[in-house]
């Protein structure tokens, strides 16, 4: 049977299997050559982008377009809509954009037109998070969603330069984390192994890897019965923008990395794959539903994937429970990197582990506990340079 064609103005709805997403395209016009010119949404369900296209509908019925006429919140939200679910970002990053443009960005400068804007208005922006409270790293935040925005805009040709890249970025004062103590962690990795927590509180605190890292881990990912048992981080389970958990791409490149694991942690998963079975036995047929072909490696007892707030909460009464206060899935992955930085692991291995885009991002998160390192550094140094010097 033939595809019925759509007409003009209806749209188009694709499924783009190279990006895991729905594409609805929209033609709304013409160039001066002639050319028809297009809109593009898309969405992580058919449902969504459905709506975004009806959206772009009723923008185009209402004599809505993007020039450089246009007000900032009309380009904003024309960009959070078309352009930036065609990158690389999350949902949840998606979401904290949506959030900073609403709250911070319009209700300021909103009203101004896209080729009026001035660095000036980019400081009122900043200047009335400051007035209400707002962090300094809320403040680097809203400025960096604008001039990601603006850099399309000038990218269009809508605007000459972009007036947030030119405005004077926010000073934020250097927090350092803080870190479970050797003794403490040991504790913790105690208790975990009385409870379901057991394997992603290991992985997390032994491996360093995120909170969704670890709870998207497939068994396809594992090579536990090689010379060097080791795993693979591909996958991150996420919420998509509806809430729904999906299995969503390593957080960057740089994110999917192989890392070897701890002799302890290669028996801590065997345990849970012949508990996983035992489970599956026990349910029968449907146990993990959609999940079951994926072949989740940390999953509940009818097979489906852990909620990460749930496995937040989780954390934070382990570590109440213990004294030690509530700390978060985050904060240990941060400690597994002090505590290897304490055993000596260079600080290269440390930034590969962890999956950092660069070794300057781990020097910057954790240079301050590099000083017995340095200490080795000018020790060596003075044993060459100057041997006699306090010799023998």
């Amino acid at each position: 049977m033939a595809k019925k064609k759509r007409s003009n103005g209806e749209g188009s709805l694709t499924y783009r299997k190279d990006r895991d997403r729905y594409e609805a395209r929209l033609t709304t016009g013409r160039d001066a050559a002639g050319r028809p010119t297009r809109r593009t949404v898309t969405g992580k369900t058919r449902q969504i982008a459905l709506e975004r296209l009806g959206e772009l509908k009723r923008q185009q019925s209402a004599g809505v377009t993007i020039g450089a006429n246009a007000t900032l919140e009309q380009f904003l939200n024309s960009w959070l809509t078309d352009v930036l679910p065609l990158g690389d970002t999350t949902a949840g990053t998606r979401a904290s954009y949506e959030s900073n443009v609403r709250l911070h960005i319009v209700p300021v400068i909103g009203h101004v037109r896209l080729d009026k804007l001035t660095t000036a208005h980019v400081r009122q922006v900043l200047s009335k998070m400051q007035t209400n409270g707002s962090a300094p790293n809320s403040q680097r935040i809203a400025r960096a969603v604008l001039r990601r925005a603006l850099d399309t805009a000038v990218r269009d040709e809508l605007v000459m330069r972009n007036v947030a890249a030119a405005t004077d970025g926010v000073r934020l004062t250097k927090k350092e984390g803080r870190t479970l103590t050797p003794e403490q962690a040991r504790t913790l990795l105690s208790a975990a192994s009385n409870t379901e927590w057991d394997v992603p509180v290991a992985l997390m605190l032994s491996l360093g890897l995120r909170r969704g890292e670890a709870l998207g881990l497939a068994w396809s990912d594992l090579d536990l019965d090689g010379e060097r048992p080791a795993l693979t981080v591909r996958h991150s389970l996420k919420p998509d923008e509806r809430g729904a958990l999906h299995l969503g791409n390593a957080k960057t490149s740089g994110s999917r990395r192989t890392l070897h694991l701890p002799a302890a942690m290669v028996e801590k998963l065997r345990a849970q794959r012949a508990r996983q079975a035992s489970e599956q036995l026990a349910f029968g047929p449907g146990w993990g539903g959609k999940w079951q072909k994926i072949g989740l490696v940390l999953t509940n007892s009818v097979g489906s994937p852990y909620d990460p707030g749930r496995l937040l909460r989780a954390v934070k009464k382990l570590t109440g429970d213990l004294g030690f206060g509530e700390w978060t899935p985050h904060e240990l992955r941060h400690s597994a990197a002090s505590l290897m930085l304490a055993g000596n692991v260079p600080l290269k291995t440390v930034s590969d582990t962890l999956g950092h885009a660069s070794i300057r991002l781990t020097a910057d998160v954790y240079g301050h506990l590099m000083a017995p390192a340095r200490d080795d550094a000018a020790d060596a140094m003075s044993r060459l340079l100057w041997p006699a010097v306090g010799g023998d």
